[in-house]
């Protein structure tokens, strides 16, 4: 299991931790990778070692990006347990090597970014996000489903369509005059 960002509070990677912790038990070999920095590393360490997560959480850091993808590319799931979130590129990162993500539904621009139920899964509460992870860890027919569909759905968001798209709201804020 995979969380992407920056090590801020409205993060909420303490919330990954949890969830992970909640199920290592049940799942043999159970991992969570947390690639990034930010000003609350220290804190987060402090609750991998309150959790006695440390055996099982690695606060990998900063890492280039052929790590962060290699990463991604190991990973059977994300997890986006953000307070706030905008479109959700590492959730299109994470699609792009057909890894499902589950995320809050209140993170905001995640709806666009996930579609609930086909691309990943989409909850309300920290016991929904454990429940979705374990049916996507224990579920190899889903994981599998919703990875290859979120595959698809990267695929569809290129720089080259993002340059189309900008340039069609630029002619037609041009002939509004």
């Amino acid at each position: 299991v995979v969380v992407l960002g920056r090590i801020v509070p409205h993060k909420r990677i303490e919330i990954a931790i949890d969830t992970v912790a909640d199920l290592v038990a049940d799942v043999p070999g159970l991992t969570l990778a947390v690639i990034g920095d930010g000003w609350w590393s220290d804190a987060l360490a402090q609750h991998i070692a309150t959790r006695g997560a440390g055996a099982y959480v690695d606060l990998a850091g900063f890492v280039d990006d052929e790590a962060k993808h290699q990463a991604l590319a190991a990973s059977w799931v994300m997890l986006l347990p953000s307070l706030k979130e905008g479109w959700g590129l590492a959730v299109m990162e994470a699609a792009a090597h057909g890894v499902p993500c589950v995320a809050f539904r209140a993170a905001g621009g995640v709806q666009e970014s996930i579609l609930d139920g086909v691309t990943g899964l989409l909850v309300d509460t920290p016991e929904e996000m454990t429940n979705a992870l374990r049916s996507l860890l224990v579920d190899t027919e889903l994981r599998e489903r919703l990875g290859a569909a979120a595959r698809d759905r990267a695929a569809l968001f290129t720089w080259e369509m993002t340059a189309q798209e900008f340039r069609g709201v630029v002619e037609l804020v041009l002939a509004a005059g």
